[in-house]
């Protein structure tokens, strides 16, 4: 029997690959019984793709997929997903994601993509990607950088940018060619973070060749490969090691050269500047001082440290804020009603500040505010957000255990989009943040820039730059919106952010032109 066994083995691949595929069919789906032995409702996966197929190969937008899962588990607190093969779970309940994400917090300090720094990724070391204790320690010594005191000594920085801004956009509303806003956008916040976290005049939004705008748009393009080896990447570690090193090798030298360039310069020539590698150096400098009185035994914001922190600088100031602005303009050409509102906001401002932009200014503009809220409540450029559980952890009045290393997934576009917390979702309608209708509100239903203590550090600074930007341009400009843009609006199946297919186009019309 054995011998027959051995020959019907040996001449026939019909058994070898039915053997073959039996082992990685269990190997493959040994893991999808995990959410019904808990009594936990889920999405059926598939092997080895988990419920990650349509998204990880373009197949739908990710907003599109996630708003399915959201409208099968409805009702319940939580349900079972897989990425790949791994179960994860995603939230619903606000009550559940406020104890995650704030109270807590302790037991969720990590997210999914947080991975200490290697030496083989000179750019990794920085506050997204630590954990645990090093993050804790690292976002202690940055919180300063981003202070009120220290935001107002941008400001001009900014409206220099902003400037400039505005006269790109003149040239180019003379030339009679329509263009997409976001692209405009995404040139000034370029310039921005070029200025105010480096102290260089990018020009990047006159300079098509730039080279940080380029990096920015190689990262941030809609592109089924990049989305691909994205999402391979956050389960497979080699797949992130090939990925950065093909996607940053020539930028990282470059990158890496020009931070230490201008901090070497700095140091030699005792030169000082308002901008973030400024304030990170002074904690360095802050840093030597307690070394040698042996408050602390090592230094934390060494080279490598500034460096990895004004790249995530970059990533984190560039797109998601051009995106923003992209469609605040969009909203504002579509909503003329909403629009008057804001300019009769920024008119009387400027007025009582004798045309000035000034930190208290920007503090008074309570209506714009309300439109950027409500532009991030609608068209959020991070749709869903993770925490990875360091110890086991057990949700409050549930049966559910998480063991440590778990991953917890917020839907955030479909939260932001749930009737129950935002009546008429579609609706563009600032007046749900009014200080009238705040207590309307229900916590941890509104997550642009995440919650709790790991919440988006340069959020005040976001704000501060589009509130400059929305100012500036309502005041020289009315906005109407340009038939090139697709309505209903479209997303892209190619990006794990919100883009819009065929992009947003805005018509900007001089004020002098208009009849007041």
């Amino acid at each position: 029997m054995m011998y027959f066994l051995l020959e019907l083995l040996k001449n026939d691949l019909f058994v070898w690959f039915t053997i073959i595929g039996t082992v990685l069919y269990f190997l493959l789906t040994k893991n999808h019984g995990y959410w019904a032995s808990r009594n936990v409702k889920f999405i059926r996966p598939l092997p080895f793709f988990g419920n990650s197929f349509s998204s990880t190969f373009s197949i739908e937008p990710s907003h599109k997929i996630q708003q399915e899962q959201y409208n099968y588990l409805k009702g319940q607190p939580y349900g079972g997903v897989w990425g790949f093969w791994k179960p994860k779970l995603l939230l619903l309940d606000p009550q559940i994601i406020e104890q995650i994400m704030i109270k807590d917090f302790s037991y969720f300090t990590d997210r999914d993509s947080a991975s200490n720094a290697n030496s083989s990724d000179p750019l990794s070391n920085h506050l997204v990607n630590k954990t645990g204790n090093d993050w804790k320690i690292l976002r202690t010594k940055l919180t300063p950088v981003f202070s009120s005191g220290k935001l107002k000594t941008m400001i001009q920085q900014i409206m220099e940018c902003s400037d400039a801004c505005v006269e790109q956009i003149a040239q180019k509303i003379a030339t009679g060619k329509p263009f997409e806003v976001r692209e405009e956008m995404a040139g000034f916040t370029m310039d921005v973070i070029g200025s105010c976290a480096f102290g260089l005049n990018l020009n990047a939004i006159n300079d098509p060749d730039s080279q940080f705008k380029k990096m920015g748009q190689v990262i941030f393009a809609p592109s089924r490969k990049t989305k691909l080896f994205r999402s391979l990447s956050m389960h497979f570690g080699f797949v992130l090691k090939w990925f950065r090193r093909s996607t940053l090798s020539a930028f990282g030298a470059f990158f890496i050269n020009t931070v230490m360039g201008i901090v070497k310069y700095r140091e030699e020539n005792n030169f000082h500047r308002s901008d973030f590698i400024q304030l990170m150096m002074e904690v360095r400098k802050e840093e030597e001082k307690q070394l040698k009185d042996g408050t602390i035994s090592k230094i934390v914001m060494d080279d490598n440290t500034i460096t990895s922190n004004s790249f995530v600088f970059l990533l984190a100031g560039y797109e998601t804020t051009a995106t923003t602005l992209g469609y605040v303009f969009y909203e504002l050409s579509t909503n003329p009603e909403i629009q008057e509102k804001v300019y009769k906001e920024v008119e009387g401002v400027f007025k009582k500040h004798n045309g000035e932009i000034t930190w208290e200014a920007l503090n008074e503009m309570k209506y714009v505010e309300m439109v950027i809220t409500e532009t991030l409540r609608k068209h959020p450029p991070v749709i869903a957000l993770s925490r990875k559980s360091v110890k086991p952890y057990k949700i409050p009045n549930t049966d559910l255990e998480l063991p440590k290393g778990f991953i917890t997934i917020i839907p955030v576009y479909s939260i932001h989009h749930d009737p129950r917390y935002y009546p008429d979702p579609e609706k563009f309608e600032p007046e749900r943040f009014s200080e009238e209708n705040k207590h309307k509100l229900v916590k941890s239903t509104y997550l642009p820039f995440g919650d709790g203590p790991r919440i988006c550090i340069g959020l005040r600074f976001a704000r501060m730059e589009m509130k400059i930007a929305i100012a500036k341009l309502i005041m020289k400009y009315k906005l109407s919106l340009n038939s090139k843009t697709i309505t209903p609006l479209q997303y892209s199946s190619k990006t794990l952010f919100l883009v819009p297919v065929g992009g947003l186009w805005v018509d900007f019309i001089p004020r002098n032109n208009q009849e007041k």
